[in-house]
């Protein structure tokens, strides 16, 4: 048990003396990080304008498609015998 007590206080003693060194620490590059800021706005831009643009095309798409049912919709129901009305013709 004395050996494990050892064991502990020499790696307590190493982490202290390596993680709490205040002056060999380098600081953070702040270069690569805004460069690496500037790529993904940028890449989150393209995607956004992707998403928008691929949207925006089936919504048209949507649009033209019910355009061109429209009028096929009304011609159906004005050749139906017995015009729209669906009531009763018993009375």
């Amino acid at each position: 048990m004395n050996d494990l007590q050892a064991g502990a206080a020499a790696w307590a003693t190493w982490l202290n003396s390596c993680c709490n060194q205040s002056e060999g620490q380098p600081e953070p590059l702040q270069g690569p990080r805004a460069v690496q800021a500037v790529v993904l706005g940028v890449l989150s831009l393209l995607v956004l304008c992707g998403v928008l643009f691929l949207g925006g095309g089936l919504l048209l798409r949507v649009q033209g498609l019910t355009a061109l049912l429209v009028p096929e919709r009304r011609m159906s129901r004005e050749a139906e015998p017995g015009g729209t009305s669906r009531g009763n013709d018993d009375s």
